[in-house]
């Protein structure tokens, strides 16, 4: 049913990571286009789309069909691999998850698997009218400073510049980005758009995608869901939706 070998060790790790702040236990679809995720957190505030494409492998062989496992479970094995190895998956007539990793240590796990179940998550249809995209690093280092004052970040932009802005018991904190300015990749704005999320949500995902990707792009509207998109080197896509803050 399955038989993939794993190049981008690094950029699994983090995505594995994102997995495990949405939800505790995950189904994966494989097919021969690749294998995806997608799982949104119990709040239902939060969703996470992932694919890792068969271009992203070394080697993908496969039938249409789901597996499900603990992400804990999944994040601990693949956490003893450097980044340097390569990983093999192989699902076993057993129903175990069977991990080889190559590299100066030859090691070998079994993950029990989960009963199949169906997964039906709808991405979320949004028109979004500003789009911003970023140096990872950059953005990890504004959500951070701005997590210092608040547990909301407000991102207001226009053609011009985006404005990110946390306000909180000891504070406020407020960073922009100008046009022109080499950390902005990108700002398009078709009307001044303004909506605050949660950092709660929001932090943990960048920082953990952030490391392993090579651009951040961010959509949204008005009041509106945001839509982050990540690049990653292998050309795997993880995309991230995010609820606005519901003022009282």
């Amino acid at each position: 049913m399955l038989k993939a070998r794993i190049k981008n060790v690094g950029e699994w790790k983090a995505v594995l990571n994102a997995i495990g702040d949405i939800v505790e236990e995950a189904m994966f679809i494989v097919n021969n286009d690749g294998i995806t995720f997608r799982g949104m957190d119990p709040s239902h505030v939060a969703l996470l789309d992932v694919t890792f494409p068969k271009s992203s492998f070394e080697e993908l062989d496969t039938k249409t069909s789901l597996f499900g496992l603990r992400v804990e479970d999944f994040k601990t094995v693949m956490n003893t691999a450097s980044n340097e190895d390569i990983v093999e998956l192989q699902i076993t007539p057993q129903g175990l998850l069977h991990v080889s990793i190559k590299g100066h240590l030859l090691m070998e796990y079994n993950i029990r698997l989960l009963d199949k179940k169906e997964v039906n998550t709808p991405i979320p249809k949004v028109e979004y009218k500003a789009k911003i995209s970023l140096e990872p690093d950059t953005l990890s280092r504004i959500i951070t400073n701005i997590e210092k004052m608040s547990q909301y970040v407000t991102i207001s932009c226009n053609s011009n510049q985006v404005e990110f802005l946390g306000k909180g018991d000891v504070g406020d904190a407020k960073i922009n980005l100008v046009r022109g300015n080499s950390e902005l990749k990108e700002i398009m704005s078709t009307e001044d758009s303004s909506a605050a999320y949660s950092l709660e949500y929001m932090a943990k995902i960048i920082r953990d995608i952030g490391r392993a990707s090579k651009t951040v792009n961010m959509e949204y509207s008005n009041q509106h869901p945001i839509h982050i998109l990540f690049e990653m080197p292998s050309m795997a896509r993880v995309e991230y939706y995010l609820a606005p803050r519901v003022e009282n």
